[in-house]
């Protein structure tokens, strides 16, 4: 106990003198530094026509039946019309779509000028959800698929 309270009686001794330092110089410690956010006068915009060509594609969640994991590759026509995707697709360790024996799924998007949009399907309803990012570099989907929490990945390879 004695111990304990010399411990806690030097320590307030030895912080005593930083934060009287600290306040005697008229500002607050710099324990966390500050930072400001960016403002730029650039406003990037999407239409579907961000989406151009070819990307490669992981995704990775779980679906109805177990963990699932998927890699491919998606291309995109610039107009909306038509988004392909061919992918190995795994569920609970069983492969369910094969990238080069299965053909490409394919679908309309639609990208809003904020750089969302949405994947669908040909009845016009939503298959997912995505970002455009980076000038259409990128894409971050997430699929509405029912009983799937799986999201992807898409980066442009050419």
């Amino acid at each position: 106990m004695r111990r304990t309270v010399r411990l806690i009686a030097l320590a307030g001794l030895m912080a005593t003198p930083l934060v009287g330092l600290s306040l005697f110089r008229g500002h607050q410690p710099d324990i966390v530094p500050k930072v400001h956010a960016q403002e730029t006068d650039r406003h990037e915009s999407c239409s579907n026509a961000t989406l151009n060509g070819t990307y490669g594609l992981y995704g990775t969640g779980t679906s109805s039946v177990g963990p699932l994991a998927a890699v491919g590759l998606a291309t995109f026509d610039g107009t909306g019309a038509h988004s392909t995707a061919r992918q190995t697709i795994r569920r609970n360790g069983v492969t369910v779509r094969d990238l080069f024996a299965d053909p490409a799924l394919d679908g309309p998007y639609e990208v809003d000028p904020d750089c969302t949009g949405r994947l669908l399907n040909f009845d016009g309803s939503a298959a997912g959800h995505f970002v455009v990012v980076d000038g259409g570099k990128e894409i971050f989907n997430i699929s509405l698929t029912p009983g799937n929490s799986v999201i992807r990945v898409f980066r442009k390879i050419d």
